[in-house]
């Protein structure tokens, strides 16, 4: 098992892109985009700057259909940050029991939006995150997750 930058992971085959943090973010955060419209003026790499792509920490239930990974790192206000999109990580269950191979979400638990998972409620596959790799009997409990956003 390895760990890579706070974050506990079983596999090192990771995929992840460079973001910018609009506020103070904790490794194995689950974050959400939160970039401006239009801040890449024409179609080429020239146009392009690092800081364009920003992400903030999901805190809310809502924020689950702008999820687009996993923080690896922990940064502070307007620092560049590495967030996960694809990788086997370790993760706490949140609102309920867990089953082996069953699709997951980020947790709705306001309390604990860190990064607990939880089965993706019907209507809402749209907010897949991965799938579970082991199970878990209760909230709290944890979890290896293949994750996919």
């Amino acid at each position: 098992m390895a760990t890579l930058r706070g974050l506990q992971m079983i596999s090192d085959d990771v995929t992840s892109f460079t973001a910018y943090a609009q506020e103070t973010i904790s490794g194995g955060q689950f974050v959400k985009a939160v970039s401006d419209n239009d801040v890449i003026e024409a179609g080429s790499v020239a146009a392009y700057a690092a800081s364009d792509i920003a992400v903030a920490k999901m805190d809310a239930g809502a924020d689950n259909e702008l999820v687009v990974g996993i923080a690896l790192e922990t940064a502070t206000s307007g620092n560049s940050i590495t967030v996960g999109t694809k990788g086997i990580y370790i993760l706490p269950a949140g609102a309920d029991a867990i089953g082996v191979g069953k699709a997951l979400m980020p947790g709705s638990d306001t309390t604990a939006f860190a990064n607990t998972v939880q089965l993706v409620a019907d209507g809402n596959e749209e907010f897949k995150v991965g799938k579970a790799l082991t199970g878990a009997s209760a909230s709290g409990k944890y979890i290896a997750a293949l994750v996919r956003i």
